[in-house]
């Protein structure tokens, strides 16, 4: 099967177009993140027949110290190899165990992105599931689904619904204290595991610090969405990432879910950055979170793209 294969990394950025000759979403990039160390070329994988890729894996990091994610999986889809996925899953298996020592877990590849109908088109549906296959095969398992939205300035934007008033964060201990009283009942995914494998205080001070506070735009967009009592409800976090305006969290606090709030919340969101000049704001929830899904799409944010995350436990 393997025979007549050749599977090692690329030497560097002389081989960046044999590691391109695959088509894949990052092809434009690889070449500028290979030259600035968020990908290595022993990150960057391939295996060859008669010198012609047949399959690829790579990783990429935003420190460049260690793989963060694996973000490239692509195997020859034009040929109708019927040995595509053995394929794959030997160069996978061999890349992992070269740069994963034995007993360490290897980063989460991420599939995307993905079509937002891609099971109705059955072309694209076999090429998803190929790559879904080749990382099941190396003991990898599908963690979520996620769902990508996007509002756009053609769309008006959307209008408050309820009687919330919003207030800016005043303190680190607030934010963390309404993370906290959010995250039980959460339907997101990577919020139940880390809760699962801590607590909401620990997990809420990390979000805070890791995460929320990594966005480059001022914690003053930030919202809290406030009842007339005074009686905080939910927080916003509307930010600027490198790549766009977005809506980087949207939660309501446990006990007060399915009143509506979460509309009203999204909407301030989408009010403050729509000020900011945004002409597109963009925002992830999980397959399975389906009332944040229908509160982005009364807001009239549309489903444009999908991702999967895949995990090695």
């Amino acid at each position: 099967m393997t025979s007549d294969l050749i599977f090692r990394p690329i030497t560097g950025l002389e081989e960046i177009k044999l590691f391109n000759a695959l088509p894949g979403p990052y092809n434009d990039r690889l070449a500028e993140d290979l030259q600035s160390g968020h990908c290595k070329s022993d990150w960057m994988w391939v295996a060859l027949r008669d010198g012609r890729p047949v399959a690829r894996v790579g990783w990429w990091s935003r420190s460049g110290i260690r793989p963060q994610v694996m973000e490239t999986l692509d195997i020859d889809d034009a040929h109708g190899d019927p040995l595509r996925t053995d394929i794959g899953a030997h160069l996978l298996r061999t890349a992992l165990t070269a740069l994963f020592p034995a007993g360490t877990l290897p980063p989460p590849y991420v599939l995307q992105p993905l079509l937002a109908n891609w099971r109705d088109d059955s072309t694209t549906e076999r090429r998803i599931k190929d790559r879904i296959e080749v990382v099941e095969r190396t003991g990898g398992k599908i963690f979520v689904e996620r769902l990508r939205y996007r509002w756009t300035s053609s769309t008006p934007v959307p209008s408050h619904r309820g009687s919330l008033t919003f207030r800016p964060v005043s303190s680190d201990e607030e934010a963390i204290d309404l993370l906290t009283r959010i995250l039980p009942g959460t339907l997101d995914a990577y919020s139940q595991a880390d809760v699962a494998r801590s607590s909401a205080n620990d997990y809420a001070r990390v979000q805070y610090h890791d995460e929320l506070l990594s966005y480059p735009s001022p914690r003053a967009w930030w919202r809290i969405g406030v009842r007339p009592d005074g009686e905080p409800i939910g927080l916003v976090v509307p930010a600027q990432s490198p790549n766009g305006f977005v809506i980087a969290y949207l939660g309501v606090i446990d006990g007060h879910r399915g009143q509506g709030f979460v509309n009203d919340l999204l909407a301030e969101g989408t009010h403050l950055l729509a000020a900011q000049g945004a002409e597109r704001v963009t925002a992830d929830t999980d397959l399975g979170n389906q009332p944040m899904a229908r509160a982005f799409e009364r807001a009239r944010y549309d489903n444009f793209a999908g991702r999967i995350d895949m995990r090695w436990d």
